[in-house]
Formats: C-alpha cells, structure tokens, sequence
C-alpha cells in the first residue's frame, strides 16, 4: 500500500511538472500576439510611454527567448555532462572492485599452487662422507628432506680450479634410483688426486680454490622431473670439508 501511495505522488508531480512546462511554452507563444495587441493603447502609468516601435519590442523579445534557449541548453549540457561524468567514474570504480576481486582469486590460486609446487619439489642434503688422498675417489651421503623421488640419475660431475675446468668425472657408482622422505643413500664419483707432484722431491702440493660441480635430475611425487647443479667450495683440497653443499633447481 505504501508502495502504491508513492508511486501515485511520483506520478501526479510528473503531471504538475509537464502542465507547468506547457503553460510556460504557451504564453511564449502568445507573448508577441499580446504584444501586438496591447501596444496602441496608452500606458498606465509614465513608466512604460518608451519611444520604442512595435517592431523593435518584437526583436527585444526575440533575442530574449534566443538568450534564455541558449542558457537552458547550457544547463543542459552541463547537467548531462555531469551525469555522464559520475556514470563513468560509477563504471570505472565497478570495473575496478572486479578487477580486485579476479586478482585476490589469481593470487589465491597463484599461492596455492606454488604451496603445491613448493612441497612437491624434491630437496636434498648431500656433504661428503669420505674420500682417498686428496679428494679422489669421493663418498657423497644424499639424504632426501621431501617426497618420495623417483628415476634419479646423475648426469655429470665436473672438477674446477680457480675457475677452470680441470677434470670431467666420467665414472661413478650410483646404485639406487629412488628415495623416500627422510632416507639416506650414497654415491661415489672417481675423481682424481686434486695436487700437483714436485719434481725431483716425491712430495705433492693440494690445490686451492676448487670447486665441485655435480649436476643430476629426479622425478618427484607426481612424476614431474626435476633438474639440479649441486656445488661445493673447497679452499684446501689437503684439507677436510663437511660443509653441506649447495643446491640449486636448474630446469
């Protein structure tokens, strides 16, 4: 019932409104016929005896509608660019809250799937375990901190000294090929003496600044293979390094 009461008063000032509208037009209209009318019959008072013809009230009154149209289509036009303006900003803030909302939801699945991927992806602890003279023949203890793996293979190990290539380990003893979470394995690589004979004395001299370079992939949980370059930094191949070494994901 409210509902219908309002609707009748929002529908009774649209008819006052277009009734004053059409009065308004009307007497424009009639204005210049009553102008016509009224102008030879003497003024009431003083006031209004102008020395103005007919003719020159006439364009007065021309001019005048000319110079009201002009401002009311003035407001118009500053009324609809308004509206037009507050409906593009409404626009453009609604494309935005959706623009906001898709983001938060990409981000969402975004975070999601790097937890996913981030748990999944194998990890690995590997240190040196043992080794002949100086670094030959190196005993490397593997220990999987992630999911089972699977296909594990090695695919090279390269020996560097200050920088240069000096030795492709071409021969190693691999024997598992899969790991569980937590388990432990062993490799051994036939890596060569790393120092240098003196001449004439039987003595050798370890060298420094060399660095391991171990390159191998696995497939993890789901399947999906994996490629890493583990290395490690020995200033003293005379001396010891428990040091674990570091890994990094290459492909």
């Amino acid at each position: 019932m409210a509902f219908t009461s309002a609707k009748k008063k929002k529908y009774l000032k649209r008819i006052v409104i277009m009734l004053s509208l059409i009065f308004i037009i009307v007497i424009f209209l009639l204005m210049p016929f009553v102008i016509d009318a009224i102008y030879d019959y003497s003024p009431p008072i003083k006031f209004f005896d102008i020395e103005l013809s007919k003719s020159d009230i006439l364009d007065y009154y021309a001019q005048l509608l000319s110079l009201i149209a002009t401002v009311i289509l003035g407001v118009i036009a500053v009324v609809q660019t308004c509206r037009s303006q507050k409906k593009s900003e409404e626009i453009n803030e609604l494309q935005l809250s959706i623009a906001r909302r898709e983001l938060a939801v990409v981000e969402k699945q975004y975070a999601d799937n790097m937890g996913k991927i981030e748990a999944f992806t194998p990890k690995f602890e590997i240190r040196i375990t043992g080794y002949n003279g100086f670094y030959s023949n190196i005993k490397l203890e593997i220990k999987n901190i992630s999911e089972k793996i699977s296909a594990f293979r090695s695919i090279s190990f390269d020996v560097y000294k200050n920088g240069e290539a000096m030795y492709p380990v071409k021969e190693w003893n691999i024997k598992f090929r899969s790991m569980d979470s937590s388990e432990k394995q062993s490799a051994e690589f036939s890596t060569p003496d790393m120092c240098d004979n003196v001449e004439n004395r039987g003595q050798r001299n370890s060298w420094k600044n060399v660095k391991l370079v171990w390159k191998f992939s696995c497939d993890d949980y789901n399947g999906k293979k994996h490629y890493f370059a583990a290395e490690i930094f020995i200033s003293n191949t005379g001396e010891f390094s428990d040091d674990y070494w570091e890994i990094s994901k290459i492909g």
